[in-house]
């Protein structure tokens, strides 16, 4: 089990726009409680419970995935799974999928293929 936060990637860039800057972990919480206006670009750091915060910074993190970089994982897990069960199955498998991917992809149910 990771001890490491997953936290928003705004966060994430301003953890790393403070560390470019020298920051230390002291300096990054001092800020949280403290803010100081001309400190730019570092108020998402705020937007987070402090606990986690400080998890992320003594811990590490990972970033939130976006809706689109969640999808396009989705998909590549999809073809990574459709590529072992081809190596097991060879032609068959592939060939039988790529129906069912297009039938899928069209809309169109055929009793006995995909419905």
């Amino acid at each position: 089990m990771s001890n490491k936060p997953t936290i928003p990637a705004e966060v994430a860039d301003a953890i790393e726009k403070a560390r470019f800057s020298h920051w230390d972990n002291e300096r990054i919480a001092y800020y949280v409680l403290n803010p100081d206006h001309t400190a730019t670009g570092l108020a998402p750091l705020r937007s987070i419970p402090f606990d986690m915060l400080l998890a992320a910074l003594v811990n590490g993190y990972e970033r939130e995935m976006t809706e689109e970089e969640r999808t396009h994982a989705a998909i590549k897990r999809e073809w990574i799974d459709r590529d072992s069960r081809r190596q097991r199955n060879a032609y068959c498998d592939g060939f039988a999928d790529g129906i069912e991917f297009v039938l899928g992809e069209i809309s169109m149910l055929i009793e006995g293929v995909n419905a």
